[in-house]
């Protein structure tokens, strides 16, 4: 099958040759047909042995120079057999049998046919080597266009699968306390954010913009990351995510809407207390990277970015527990991120010693504080994105610690945020 780069050229195929009979057949009817125009134009002398071109060499010569060495040399040998009848038949004039006559058209058969022959060597190695060629790059093409493809899954799986939500968290609170001389959201502390978040989710090019009274100001952008870009304050995404205080994008949007939209994205920067102090607005990123996993994921970690940023990481801070729990509940409410409370309770000196070991036992991004319960010294542990399971696990690694309080496990869901809320922290 000829190659769809080389349409329009004619390829001579070199495993495929001329039909051995067609061609002695073409060669038999190319010589009949010029002698009988030899002998029809002129009958005294058809071989023009009397002066003249020699026009019945033609047939050999055509026979050579189309089929080659031995067509060509059969044709002369029937052009002199034909002149051996006409002399004996005295169609032709002659005194003898003129050999230098004969000879001439024999050698011009055999040029003609030898450089046909050459020729065909030449084109038969010339297409052996452009169909070795052709092999190859085909299946350089089909291993490129495999390799491009598994290369754009293995982006997709990395994209998919880097660090988990906890890491994620993690890191992004490390990144965050390493700004120097930030207290708050100021625009150095939201371009860290910005950036953080920019590299964990893919995004290429976003910003985060202002906002004043009950309006998004577009004119004071607060952090960017790629190129800057202008902002429709009319963007239906925008707009959409500023009303319901949540995540939009554009693929949630109605057909009229995603035509007049230049946003991928918007999410509310907002802390725990549901005060929304800023917008992120994406406006491109990798085709893999646009999913709701991953949106949603850049949504959580910004809004753990701002209360980081808004309520410190000290754990013994009653600001800090009371709103992480809210951003937990809040995790659990759009996002359905599982998470896990442990209150432990018993005689002061127990709850004490317990607290005491326990507070080395905690992972990374959980917390633990020591609180007054109707009078009574409790602990309350929380435990973000975990499930029943894996608290389970956790409490029988911290076993030494439990041993002597009284364990109570609750999920986010089994209990009231208003119980969290009136705690009194000690």
């Amino acid at each position: 099958m000829k190659k769809p780069w080389l349409e329009g050229i004619e390829v001579v195929n070199a495993d495929t040759s001329a039909s051995t009979w067609s061609g002695w057949l073409e060669t038999f009817v190319l010589t009949a047909i010029v002698m009988a125009a030899s002998f029809v134009t002129q009958q005294q002398d058809p071989f023009r042995l009397g002066g003249g071109f020699p026009w019945p060499v033609l047939g050999p010569l055509l026979a050579g120079l189309r089929y080659g060495f031995v067509y060509g040399f059969v044709s002369a040998l029937l052009i002199l057999a034909i002149l051996g009848v006409a002399i004996d038949q005295q169609w032709q004039i002659a005194s003898e049998f003129p050999l230098p006559w004969a000879l001439g058209v024999v050698v011009m058969a055999m040029v003609a046919g030898e450089f046909r022959d050459m020729w065909g060597r030449r084109l038969h190695r010339l297409e052996g080597a452009y169909q070795y060629r052709a092999e190859r790059l085909e299946e350089f093409t089909r291993n490129y266009q495999l390799l491009r493809l598994s290369h754009d899954r293995l982006e997709q799986t990395v994209a998919n699968s880097g660090l988990s939500l906890r890491e994620g968290i993690m890191h992004l609170q490390s990144a965050l306390d390493g700004v120097d001389g930030v207290n708050g959201l100021t625009a150095a502390s939201l371009q860290k954010l910005l950036e953080f978040v920019a590299d964990y989710g893919s995004l290429t090019q976003a910003c985060i913009v202002g906002i004043r009274g009950d309006h998004i100001d577009t004119t004071e952008i607060l952090a960017c990351v790629g190129e800057k870009f202008t902002i429709d304050d009319s963007d239906p995404v925008l707009g959409a995510a500023f009303e319901s205080g949540e995540l939009a994008a554009v693929n949630l949007l109605t057909q009229n809407a995603i035509d007049q939209n230049q946003l991928l994205a918007a999410i509310p920067v907002a802390d725990s207390s549901g005060e929304i102090h800023a917008m992120l607005l994406i406006r491109s990123m990798p085709f893999f990277a646009f999913h709701e996993n991953n949106l949603k994921l850049v949504a959580v970690l910004v809004a753990h970015g701002v209360d980081h940023l808004r309520f410190g990481a000290a754990a013994s801070s009653s600001t800090r527990f009371i709103s992480a729990f809210e951003r937990m509940y809040q995790d659990f409410k759009e996002f359905k991120l599982d998470a896990m409370l442990l209150r432990l309770s018993g005689a002061s000196a127990d709850v004490t010693g317990a607290y005491e070991k326990l507070r080395t036992s905690i992972r990374a991004i959980d917390l633990i504080c020591m609180a007054r319960d109707n009078g009574q010294p409790v602990i309350w542990i929380m435990l973000p994105l975990t499930g029943a399971a894996e608290a389970q696990v956790w409490m029988q690694r911290a076993e030494g610690g439990l041993a002597k309080v009284t364990s109570e496990l609750l999920a986010i869901d089994q209990i009231d945020p208003q119980r969290i809320r009136s705690l009194e922290i000690r």
